[in-house]
């Protein structure tokens, strides 16, 4: 503790948010949520100012004299001033060097006159399930807090959809019991001879408060991070244009497939940036086939699609890679060019954990809008009232509405109880003269891929039902 201390720092930011913002964070919503945020009918809240400064804190870990501070990407983005505060007291004013949202990890800069106290980095992949551990933060604004605990579990992953963000299947952890709490977020997890193994980032508690369930970013991922965004302002994941098996790699299949180690990933399809099928990526030129069963990749033993994933992604793109596969039982070594993950732009360019127990709202909670033409002119279809998005475990999540995503264009609402729904506006009129507590039966499209050999995307009818709030 003694040793690390010194290089732990509480960090203050403040960010102009806007009204829309400051209600949700106060849990103020019109019932009618998500739905009618396209259609507004005036402010019902007009007492709430349009902006208002907020103010949040969290830490971070000084690892180079000259002032380079490592935390989370959620504790300083959108942040319009950050200050960071050393442990002697100390106050500076700190400049974003860079940030990545998929692994939470960004970089900020304080300038001091002399070199600057910094903490040795270690080995997170040396760290066994039982090594004890600290960690340190300033949670609840209570600066230098020092906690104890255990490594819970080394290399902990999530599904897609599955984590605390919609990327963090592109990463492991570690899982720690040692108490994590607002505030820590951004703080180091050091190991008993005062190295980082990794940057307290998210928990998971039924509370709010640490429930013995928290989680790092583990040094083999967030050095790379911060080396690449010093050398080049930004993190650049690679990426090869498959499309694997998600089910288990049973025994039954690596007979049929003839894979002797008997795991591996199975390759279903060549695609392109998109996801869409394709001959066009570094995959397919490489020769890589559907029904190919990938052993290795760099030197790198992959048992599953996890290992696969993070193979890649470590791997920068535009270097050559060796990529090894069984087909129809016969092991083949291929070279591969690997090409750059593309990631979509999020809302508002935000991105955070929740560390606070979410209340449920009862809210419809989609967005809609009308039907975009390239979709009516590919799916066939004449109208309706297009879901952009839906809320998570809002009414519309709950009866099993999507937006673009996860393998969908979208759905399409084409009917409310039995009426046509030509546009969203006619959509947005008949729940809007709904009484609370009155239900509505959606018929809607389902719109997937383009069948092969076909310019007409795929669209399944289905039909789900709500209750007006």
């Amino acid at each position: 503790a003694n040793k690390i201390e010194p290089a732990v720092v509480n960090i203050n930011t403040e960010e102009l948010i806007t009204r829309r913002q400051m209600m949700e964070d106060e849990g103020i919503d019109d019932p009618m949520g998500e739905l009618f945020r396209r259609f507004g009918f005036g402010n019902p809240f007009g007492n709430i100012p349009e902006q208002q400064m907020r103010r949040s804190l969290g830490s971070g870990v000084i690892v180079d004299p000259k002032g380079y501070i490592v935390t989370n990407n959620h504790v300083v983005e959108g942040a319009t001033k950050i200050k960071v505060s050393l442990p002697g007291g100390e106050e500076y004013t700190a400049k974003i060097i860079g940030g990545d949202a998929v692994s939470d990890i960004a970089v900020i800069k304080i300038s001091g006159k002399k070199d600057l106290p910094f903490a040795r980095i270690g080995d997170s992949k040396s760290m066994k399930v039982g090594d004890w551990v600290l960690a340190i933060g300033s949670p609840f604004g209570l600066e230098q807090t020092v906690t104890a605990g255990i490594i819970s579990a080394t290399g902990r992953t999530f599904e897609q959809g599955g984590g605390p963000s919609e990327y963090s299947y592109f990463n492991d952890y570690l899982q720690t019991d040692a108490a994590i709490n607002r505030g820590n977020s951004g703080g180091p997890l050091v190991n008993m001879n005062a190295e980082v193994v990794g940057i307290n980032s998210f928990i998971s508690t039924p509370t709010g408060a640490s429930a013995g369930v928290g989680f790092a970013v583990p040094s083999h991922l967030f050095t790379g991070v911060y080396n690449q965004i010093l050398q080049t302002g930004k993190v650049a994941r690679g990426w090869v244009g498959v499309n694997m098996n998600p089910f288990p790699f049973t025994p039954a299949m690596a007979g049929f497939f003839g894979v002797k180690q008997g795991s591996g990933v199975l390759i279903t399809q060549l695609s392109d940036e998109n996801g869409e099928p394709s001959e066009t990526g570094p995959a397919a030129k490489a020769g890589v086939k559907p029904e190919d069963v990938v052993i290795a990749f760099n030197g790198k033993k992959i048992t599953g699609m996890q290992d696969f994933r993070m193979a890649v992604a470590e791997t920068p793109p535009g270097q050559k890679a060796k990529i090894k596969i069984v087909r129809q039982g016969q092991e083949k070594d291929l070279e591969i060019i690997v090409g750059e993950r593309k990631f979509e732009d999020r809302e508002n360019g935000r991105y955070s954990f929740e560390e606070e127990e979410e209340k449920p709202k009862a809210e419809i909670g989609i967005e809609i809008d009308n039907v975009p033409s390239q979709i009516t002119q590919s799916a066939g279809i004449s109208g309706g009232a297009y879901v952009v998005s839906v809320k998570p475990g809002s009414l519309a999540d709950d009866a099993g509405l999507s937006g673009p995503g996860q393998g969908t264009r979208g759905d399409i609402i084409i009917a409310a109880n039995g009426k046509a729904i030509a546009a969203a506006q006619e959509l947005f009129n008949i729940i809007k003269g709904m009484k609370s507590g009155e239900s509505v039966v959606f018929k809607f499209m389902r719109i997937g891929g383009r069948a092969q050999g076909s310019d007409r995307l795929s669209a399944t009818t289905l039909y789900t039902s709500i209750v007006k709030p």
